[in-house]
């Protein structure tokens, strides 16, 4: 019986090339793919343009001031130049509002009041800020929303990643990305129980919440918030005290102005 050995017959220089072009193909399809799926999320995404500082903003700066010239109202409210606006694409505990962490109750609000003035204390390149989606914000059309940022420093992604506020629903899927982070991590608020913010504004408390008003009206139409330095010279003994500054605004009042 005769002995055979088969041997394949070695590819020609064209059936090579075919191959080794069919094998790129499928390589850039693979990598193409999840590229194709990060650029439709980032279409669908509203741009924050708070961080950085290119030239083409430059002419949509619509406030500036020094960090330390930056008044905070609240976690999401704040006094620049004079103009009292809400940081867009998060909500903030309310000033008195408590959370609940390791069974013991917690001053929440002013933790992330404390927080954002810490951002604008210690900030070390001017406060910069834009108007901000006013469709998505989840504000009155009336009320001024604004994107600041430090430098490269998005304020509102700071506070969402450190868990002083949650992002507002459809604002910035990069929020919403972040809220998922520090909730994984147990971060700030998001490490215990909490009613949200909105729902507070509107009446709810946890269990034994002592529910702090931390607002109170002045002369003229005003109202100030204790962490205003003017608050023991501006209210008197007979003030009426607020919940919220939305709450103050339902009521057609406005920030006490700064003298000049």
């Amino acid at each position: 019986m005769p002995f055979c050995i088969s041997i394949a017959s070695p590819l020609s220089n064209h059936q090579t090339i075919e191959v080794t072009l069919n094998r790129f193909f499928r390589l850039i399809i693979l990598l193409a793919i999840p590229v194709a799926f990060s650029l439709a999320v980032y279409l669908q995404d509203k741009p924050v343009q708070a961080a950085g500082d290119d030239k083409q903003k430059s002419d949509q700066i619509a406030l500036e001031a020094e960090g330390r010239d930056v008044l905070v109202i609240d976690g999401d409210t704040i006094m620049i130049d004079g103009v009292v606006a809400d940081i867009a694409g998060i909500d903030a505990p309310e000033l008195g509002q408590q959370c609940l962490h390791n069974g013991s109750l917690w001053d929440c609000g002013m933790s992330s009041a404390m927080q954002l003035r810490k951002y604008f204390a210690m900030a070390p390149f001017t406060v910069r800020c834009w108007p901000g989606d006013q469709q998505h914000s989840g504000k009155g059309d009336d009320f001024p929303i604004v994107e600041c940022g430090i430098g490269e420093r998005d304020v509102a992604a700071a506070m969402v990643s450190d868990g002083e506020a949650l992002p507002i629903e459809g604002y910035s899927h990069r929020y919403d990305g972040l809220s998922k982070e520090a909730d994984n991590a147990g971060i700030g608020i998001q490490g215990g129980d909490m009613i949200p913010p909105s729902e507070w504004r509107s009446g709810k408390r946890l269990d034994g919440e002592s529910g702090r008003c931390l607002f109170a009206t002045v002369v003229n139409g005003h109202y100030v918030s204790t962490l205003d330095p003017r608050y023991e010279k501006l209210v008197a003994d007979k003030a009426k005290f607020l919940c919220s500054d939305e709450q103050a605004r339902k009521q057609n009042l406005s920030y006490a102005p700064m003298q000049k």
